[in-house]
């Protein structure tokens, strides 16, 4: 539907960025590619483009490549605290375990000093990243005591697939209010 809402108005950054993220749930990366470069060609410094494009190539293989584009979406925002969530990411698929772990020190002092933003999904794809289920899970624990939009959403990601094999997953699902075919739909 979203490639014939495309056809319909090309120009749309909004089709084209929700259509660039069906595919890389679909894990159909160059696909995801290919729409963040249309947006990118009306517009080369349109960070959600830059990252859909960062993540793409990151989820091929390529976190060295896609580091750098999450350092040009950081350098973006104008921000030290903001824009931080691929570096993060990027830093633990290399191995750069100090580099990730400052990056979840600057994602808490934002949360620090902006009580109203919500950082922990954010968090918790950092400690993912690095392997460490239980504060991946202890940080989306928190972002569904906050009611931060449906985490099953946010682990639809082809990256945290093996989260979703995890018993914590489906107390999460049930913590949101999700009946128990549901869960078994998502977690099945």
């Amino acid at each position: 539907m979203l490639e014939e809402a495309e056809k319909i108005d090309p120009l749309s950054p909004i089709i084209t960025q929700a259509l660039g993220n069906m595919y890389i749930f679909a894990a159909r990366y160059d696909e995801a590619i290919t729409q963040a470069d249309k947006m990118l060609d009306l517009n080369p410094t349109m960070r959600i483009s830059i990252e859909m494009k960062g993540w793409a190539i990151g989820m091929k293989g390529d976190w060295e490549k896609a580091l750098q584009f999450f350092e040009e979406v950081h350098r973006l925002t104008n921000h030290p605290l903001k824009g931080l969530l691929g570096l993060g990411f990027a830093y633990a698929r290399l191995g750069q375990e100090a580099k990730a772990l400052e990056i979840i020190r600057k994602m808490e002092q934002r949360q620090e000093q902006e009580p109203g933003s919500v950082i922990d999904p954010e968090i918790a794809a950092v400690w993912f990243a690095l392997g460490d289920l239980d504060k991946a899970f202890y940080y989306l624990g928190r972002a569904v005591d906050k009611r931060v939009g449906p985490i099953s959403y946010f682990l639809e990601y082809p990256q945290y697939k093996n989260a979703k094999k995890d018993p914590r997953y489906k107390e999460l699902l049930r913590k949101q209010g999700f009946g128990e075919e549901l869960i078994e739909s998502f977690t099945g």
